[in-house]
């Protein structure tokens, strides 16, 4: 009776795990989507398209049209939309200077025909140095010239030469610099613009005046500097720089003696050493007098002293 009742209860809980097993699959069946194939038929379609021969006679798909004219040429750029203005294309900013340094038969005759070239080709002579030593005489030109103009004059400047010792010619692009100043120079007069509007139709108390004051201050300050900078480096670029060296060898010769001082003169400058020398022994002893009134005391007294020692010793 008990091993009846056993077995009931295994084939009761066998079957109860199959009917469960069932329901799971009929919910996941109801859960895909509709027209979804089953994971056997996926598979025999795959098998059977890796099994079927390949159509290596299939057309390619055609090309796309080309636009007329083209000729696989690119296609000019699209114009801006309309209202939104073209970027300003801003000219490269070149600073260019020269150092030129060459030997002249006559270094006055050069000098002024540099001056004279330098005028003719728009420029000027801002710094000039004359110098003589014992075998050469020299003059140091700062020319400074129209940018568009210094290749053709150091060209002309090169004609005086009899010999060219260097020439190194710098030319150096600020354009960033330049662009990078003029932009922030805009921004900061927005600014200030707008700090005086501030200033002047809504500052309403003491306080707010002052402070739209040191504001209007400072950023105006800062406005003199770029615009400082800015007028420097429009000068540098628009006028370039020459410096010239002109020299003229010379026999040598030694320097003459410029000064040469006579007897009466050295003697006058002996007693003046000898006085001042006396001066300065007075003024030693004067500060050292306590020594000195014990030396004179010693020697008063020193034969005193000198008996008082004997008359002890015998």
């Amino acid at each position: 009776m008990k091993q009846s009742i056993f077995s009931f209860g295994i084939i009761f809980l066998l079957c109860f795990a199959i009917a469960c097993q069932n329901a799971d699959k009929a919910d996941f069946s109801r859960s895909m989507p509709a027209g979804e194939p089953a994971l056997e038929s996926k598979t025999a379609w795959a098998n059977e398209s890796e099994d079927a021969p390949q159509d290596l006679d299939e057309t390619p798909p055609p090309a796309p049209p080309q636009q007329p004219g083209g000729g696989g040429q690119p296609q000019p750029s699209q114009p801006l939309p309309a209202g939104q203005p073209e970027p300003v294309k801003i000219p490269r900013q070149i600073i260019k200077t020269a150092n030129y340094r060459i030997q002249v038969k006559d270094v006055n005759a050069s000098a002024k025909q540099a001056n004279l070239l330098a005028t003719k080709h728009g420029g000027y002579v801002s710094d000039s140095e004359l110098t003589n030593s014992s075998y050469e005489i020299t003059n140091s030109l700062t020319i400074r010239v129209p940018a568009p103009r210094f290749d053709s004059l150091l060209d002309e400047l090169g004609s005086e030469a009899i010999f060219t010792q260097y020439k190194r010619i710098n030319s150096q692009d600020v354009t960033e610099e330049y662009v990078d100043i003029t932009t922030r120079l805009k921004t900061k007069i927005a600014v200030r613009d707008r700090y005086v509007d501030i200033l002047r139709t809504k500052a309403k108390t003491v306080k707010d005046v002052l402070d739209a004051e040191e504001q209007i201050r400072i950023i105006q300050e800062e406005i003199e500097a770029k615009e400082g900078r800015l007028r420097y480096l429009k000068d540098q670029v628009g006028m370039s720089t020459i410096r010239l060296e002109l020299y003229q060898s010379i026999e040598y010769r030694p320097e003459p003696n410029v000064f040469h001082e006579s007897f009466w003169s050295k003697l006058g400058t002996g007693l003046k050493n000898g006085w001042e020398l006396m001066q300065g022994l007075v003024i030693g002893l004067v500060s050292i007098w306590p020594l000195v009134l014990l030396f004179v005391l010693f020697l008063w007294k020193r034969r005193w002293i000198w008996s008082k020692i004997r008359r002890r010793q015998d």
